[in-house]
């Protein structure tokens, strides 16, 4: 078999570096899925390292899922196919050693979700709106299948953009917040605020409203990071701080001394707020 991978360096972890090169040849597309790889003998050979050393760096990639170890006369190493669900799990492996809050998940969804509601408004069919009612239905919400359809709004909706990199994206951190949700006792208040949501922006979809989907969206994300935050005794994302828009108009608010509603017309976006002052501080 004809040499696919270099001698590993000694200057960086080995393990690592064979992982890399695997990895690299899936990409460029010098291997492929269904391919079987050198035997153990000849990758170690090749790469110039120890039985134990390959085998370590082997059993990493059948962690992520990019490679398959058959035993048996017909064994070997395989390349597996790799699809979202392959991704969906090494970025959950990866991030179950990271300490995520639902303050930045919050504002990743904030950045994100709003214009996918926007481009839905746009391009969603009939049959795409049949499903998403189905989801927000009225029913027993103390019902864990109930919540499960209403938890799917977000996945199906996603997936009306037709973007493979925004689905896989939603649907990671639909995962994530619903390892979150999992560990907390939200209560039926919780899932009705969030029903209600989803029949606001449901409501703008099937007008055709793709402003009126795009703020309704940023309410969903917000509220529900607003009232996680709270159950788990975080702060909360707040928009008046993450975009500088309505930042500045907030000072400028409090600039004035007095209560105005000012519409941003700059952009695509408007923002209508009615602002307030609690303990001496100008809030919306």
């Amino acid at each position: 078999m004809a040499k696919i991978f270099d001698t590993a360096k000694k200057d960086e972890k080995v393990t690592d570096y064979i992982i890399s090169q695997v990895r690299d040849a899936i990409m460029s597309g010098r291997l492929k899925p269904g391919n079987r790889l050198a035997s153990e003998k000849e990758l170690t050979e090749e790469f110039q390292v120890s039985k134990a050393t390959l085998r370590e760096a082997l059993r990493s990639l059948e962690t992520m899922g990019l490679i398959e170890i058959r035993q048996g006369a017909t064994g070997g190493i395989f390349l597996t196919e790799v699809n979202s669900q392959t991704l969906m799990h090494s970025m959950m492996d990866f991030m179950h050693f990271k300490s995520v809050s639902i303050r930045e998940i919050t504002m990743l969804r904030y950045m994100l979700e709003p214009h996918i509601a926007r481009l839905a408004a746009l391009k969603i069919t009939d049959d795409e709106i049949k499903q998403l009612k189905s989801f927000v239905d009225n029913g027993d919400l103390d019902n864990e299948a109930s919540r499960k359809k209403n938890a799917r709004f977000h996945h199906d909706l996603s997936r009306v953009t037709g973007n493979s990199l925004l689905i896989l994206i939603v649907d990671f951190i639909d995962h994530l917040l619903d390892e979150m949700k999992q560990s907390l006792d939200l209560g039926a208040d919780f899932h009705t605020e969030v029903q209600s949501s989803h029949k606001k922006i449901l409501n703008c979809l099937l007008s055709k409203d793709a402003e009126g989907a795009g703020r309704a969206m940023a309410d969903d994300v917000v509220m529900v990071g607003r009232l996680m935050s709270e159950k788990m005794g975080e702060e909360a994302f707040d928009p008046s701080r993450f975009d500088p828009k309505i930042d500045m108009i907030l000072r400028t608010i409090s600039g004035g001394g007095s209560a105005k509603i000012l519409q941003d017309l700059g952009s695509t976006d408007m923002y209508l707020m009615v602002p307030r002052e609690k303990n001496g501080e100008v809030s919306t």
